[in-house]
């Protein structure tokens, strides 16, 4: 049996023992909640909240949202359909940058095809190249030259300028099969029509001829000293006026 002074002595002891122990090791719980109970994630935000979200035109009273309502032009005293009468004699107009698309790039040649001369294979026999022929459509010119065979081997080119030559453009022609007279032969070349040369702006244009090596040869044909001249009649496309004064927002 323990005195009361003994029983006192180890009441103290024991409270002391109590301040040097350490804290419980932490379990990750909520130390107010219990191992039976569970907090439900928020997943949906109240109900004062999904109303701020909606945009303002379908928001009604706080908590409840606008319905949506469908109206027809009859309701709002507007016609439904719209009637135009058209006559057979009335003939559209249609606008010249519409037409400008189906007109040729180019005249005909300002010169005569020299081909169709009596005397054409004779000024070959002379010259050693000529211009045979030449045919222009809405995208291209062609054309073939007749050039003297002088060696199996030979170059021809078709050099063109569209100012007058303050430079110029240098294009091959290919030989064509089977053309040979056994003293001639044929070239063919293509030019594209040039879309951006102004309305009777001038495409002019002269041949030359080569032979290769040391002994080589070149020739030209130059129409006499006056060129090949093919004049233009496309005229520049314009946008419409509206879409010019369209722009006028964005500056």
């Amino acid at each position: 049996r323990t005195s009361p002074a003994t029983a006192a002595g180890l009441r103290r002891t024991m409270e002391q023992t109590a301040l040097f122990r350490s804290p419980p090791r932490s379990t990750g719980l909520d130390p107010d909640s219990s191992p039976g109970q569970r907090r439900r994630a928020k997943s949906l935000s109240p109900v004062g909240e999904r109303w701020l979200l909606q945009p303002v035109s379908e928001r009604g009273p706080a908590g409840r949202a606008r319905r949506k309502r469908v109206r027809f032009a009859d309701s709002l005293g507007l016609e439904l359909t719209s009637i135009r009468h058209y006559r057979d004699t009335d003939v559209p107009e249609v606008p010249g940058r519409v037409l400008a698309r189906l007109e040729a790039r180019t005249e005909p040649p300002l010169f005569p095809n020299p081909g169709d001369s009596p005397d054409f294979l004779s000024r070959v026999e002379q010259r050693g190249v000529c211009l045979e022929s030449i045919a222009t459509d809405d995208f291209s010119i062609t054309g073939t030259v007749r050039v003297l065979n002088l060696t199996f081997q030979k170059a021809v080119l078709v050099r063109y300028t569209l100012n007058q030559w303050r430079s110029f453009v240098d294009i091959a022609a290919a030989y064509v099969p089977d053309s040979s007279d056994g003293h001639t032969d044929a070239f063919a070349f293509k030019m594209i029509a040039p879309v951006f040369l102004e309305a009777g702006g001038l495409l002019e244009f002269a041949i030359r001829y080569r032979t290769p090596g040391a002994s080589g040869q070149e020739r030209w044909d130059n129409n006499g000293g006056g060129n090949y001249r093919v004049r233009s009649r496309r005229f520049r496309v314009s946008p419409p006026k509206d879409w010019e004064d369209a722009w006028i927002h964005f500056i």
